[in-house]
């Protein structure tokens, strides 16, 4: 008796994990959104690198666009939470785990520079290192092996990127941004659409 009462649980607890995988399968959007903000922004401040652009210059069009965006991407976050029908505890915590990623990451690229912590060249792999750490976390949430793998690409790329610093680490870092970023955004986009069919 028991062990049948067991048996019904666990069918119970594992048939609530594929429903909630299914709703909250991430449509891919800030993916994509932050991956063509960034890499737009890496490619600027590479040119403007190379030019020898004021400094102070580069700075205000990196605090200005991210503040934009992040501005741009709660009004679609909002929009999206009114027309989603239900919500669910692991779509909770994906919300959380990216809000607080894009908070270290801000922090790590205002507060680090302005207050000299370290030289604007590591922005890059310790951004790297931190959404290697989002992408693995956000994988497990969602139950998607490829997700979480996309982590060892952004520890690998943090890893050169540390090693070699130079010039083309923003070419790099923008390189790495539309492989790791906007190609998942894309495959996420696709399966939520191919979801939606079906």
């Amino acid at each position: 008796m028991e062990s049948k009462q067991a048996e019904l649980e666990l069918s119970v607890i594992k048939k609530i994990m594929e429903d909630s995988r299914n709703i909250v399968l991430d449509n891919g959007i800030h993916y994509i959104f932050w991956g063509v903000i960034v890499t737009a922004a890496l490619i600027v401040n590479y040119i403007m690198l190379l030019t020898h652009s004021n400094p102070r210059y580069i700075g205000m069009m990196w605090f200005i666009l991210m503040v934009s965006a992040a501005i741009a991407d709660g009004i679609i976050g909002r929009r999206q939470e009114k027309r989603s029908k239900v919500r669910t505890y692991a779509g909770e915590l994906l919300s959380s785990l990216w809000k607080a990623t894009g908070i270290a990451m801000f922090m790590f690229g205002f507060l680090g520079i302005v207050t000299r912590a370290y030289d604007p060249i590591y922005i890059s792999p310790v951004i790297s290192t931190t959404l290697g750490i989002a992408y693995f976390t956000s994988g497990t949430i969602q139950q998607l092996k490829w997700l979480k793998n996309i982590a060892f690409g952004w520890w690998a790329g943090a890893i050169y990127l540390f090693i070699f610093p130079s010039v083309h680490t923003l070419l790099i870092f923008a390189i790495m941004m539309v492989c790791l970023q906007i190609v998942p955004g894309l495959i996420l986009n696709r399966k939520y659409k191919a979801n939606l069919i079906n």
